[in-house]
């Protein structure tokens, strides 16, 4: 299992924003509600196009020497293992700039020892920058058919790992599927759901869902923002049920209803509280299994009640001393 700083429990919202805008990374950075804001290389440069790219390049690292991102998870996004086979991006980045940022979103990994590889090559930049060691973390984008089946060995290649996020548009291409027939709760959709979710928390770390591409954009009429809304607020539902942790998101309202959907109430903090500690002094008496307000209590709903409250301390919902009552790890 990787130990995760708290911090890395709060992924509610992934804004991505591209690289080469630099009024797009100044917004998502300083004014979005996102949990993690990532500066993308990828998606953002067409290919081949080295000025795009060094532009790129050069606004990350502005971006993350010069920009105030208070609490918000400091990612990039470099091109992938096809496009950048000596991890160029991965290298200027993390020696520019790699004692104000936090990690990398490494997309379209197909098989562990890409994941490998790319451990290699950030362990290397963090020497030539003079880093800690294991300071920049990696979050793995599963993007295919092969990606999904191979998904538990790509989380245990690295202990740099501290997230897994579900590319579902390009999981559908490699299917062969086309557009038309797509939606977020496609049986084959939810199988590689239930695959990343199952990875992800055999390694200890949060799922992060994918993007909806509906986007409530200023060109559309009052009517088709609120649907787009309303698709964005149902498909975060729906990964939300299914154990992600938090959604890519593409625009700051996305961002802001992610935060609040995959948030946990304080109310069931509040409950979660009361049951753990009512098992505790059951323990410490020396008995097992019981019954608390008409339901069975046991080790097992002791876990799942201890994993909404590693969430609340790492929200500041629930302070260090009554953690420490609670015996929370």
């Amino acid at each position: 299992m990787i130990e995760l700083e708290p911090r890395y429990l709060l992924q509610m919202a992934h804004l991505t924003t591209p690289a080469t805008v630099w009024k797009y990374i100044e917004k998502a950075v300083t004014r979005s509600k996102a949990n993690l804001v990532m500066l993308d290389l990828e998606d953002s440069i067409p290919r081949g196009n080295l000025e795009l790219l060094q532009q790129g390049r050069s606004n990350v690292i502005r971006a993350f020497k010069e920009l105030d991102w208070d609490k918000r998870l400091r990612f990039f996004r470099p091109r992938g293992y096809e496009l950048d086979p000596e991890f160029e991006d991965v290298r200027v980045i993390i020696e520019a700039a790699g004692d104000c940022l936090d990690g990398l979103i490494y997309p379209k990994v197909e098989v562990p020892e890409e994941l490998r590889a790319l451990d290699a090559a950030v362990e290397k930049a963090e020497r030539s920058a003079g880093l800690a060691p294991g300071k920049i973390k990696i979050e793995v984008l599963i993007e295919s058919v092969n990606a999904v089946e191979r998904v538990f060995e790509i989380a245990r290649a690295s202990e740099r790992l501290v997230g897994l996020v579900l590319g579902s548009y390009d999981y559908w291409a490699s299917l062969g599927m086309r557009g038309s027939v797509y939606r977020c709760d496609h049986p084959l959709i939810n199988y590689a759901r239930v695959r990343l979710v199952s990875a992800a928390a055999s390694v200890g770390v949060p799922a992060i869902a994918e993007m909806t591409t509906n986007y409530p954009t200023q060109n559309k009429t009052e009517q088709e923002r609120v649907e787009a809304i309303e698709e964005f607020r149902r498909d975060a539902t729906l990964a939300r049920d299914f154990g992600f942790a938090g959604k890519w998101t593409g625009m700051p309202e996305q961002s802001e209803l992610a935060v609040e959907l995959f948030s946990i109430p304080d109310a069931e903090i509040a409950q979660a509280i009361e049951e753990v500690k009512q098992f505790l002094e059951i323990e410490r008496g020396g008995l097992g299994s019981t019954i608390i307000d008409g339901r069975m209590a046991d080790r097992a709903t002791d876990r799942v009640h201890r994993n909404t409250l590693k969430i609340a301390y790492a929200l500041g919902k629930l302070d260090e001393s009554l953690a420490r009552r609670l015996e929370l790890d």
